[in-house]
């Protein structure tokens, strides 16, 4: 059971920071035959799916609220109608972290893209060893 104390950090590793399981059993000295294991009974590639679908569900609404917020600080200005300074705050609030949501996005956009499509990765090829072979690793 001296393993799990590096559950939860691989666990991060692969459905946070998107790091491989060979990265993650060579940072954490933890065999990949354990990875993988944990991977599918825990579900992280689940896990990895909704927590993406997460950032970009707030990055939407995070957009959507700062293009809301523009828009009525401008009918303010063409009515000259003061804006309160919270208002103001929370857009340059919003604004900095937009640039964040881009970059976060973009990385996302590259390794979608970087990924080879139709090729054989660890992760298949174990997964044919299995269940085609019925070998266990």
């Amino acid at each position: 059971m001296t393993k799990m104390k590096d559950y939860k950090p691989a666990e991060k590793m692969y459905v946070y920071d998107k790091i491989p399981l060979e990265e993650i059993g060579a940072k954490l000295n933890i065999s990949r035959r354990t990875l993988f294991y944990w991977k599918k009974k825990y579900e992280w590639d689940r896990k990895r799916f909704e927590a993406e679908r997460n950032q970009e569900i707030f990055s939407e609404e995070l957009l959507e609220f700062a293009r809301t917020l523009m828009q009525k600080i401008s009918k303010d200005i063409d009515n000259k109608t003061p804006t309160s300074q919270s208002e103001i705050y929370s857009l340059m609030k919003i604004l900095k972290n937009i640039s964040q949501v881009k970059q976060y996005e973009n990385s996302n956009q590259k390794s979608k893209q970087s990924k080879p499509t139709g090729q054989l990765t660890p992760e298949i090829i174990e997964q044919i060893e299995r269940e085609v072979l019925g070998l266990n690793l």
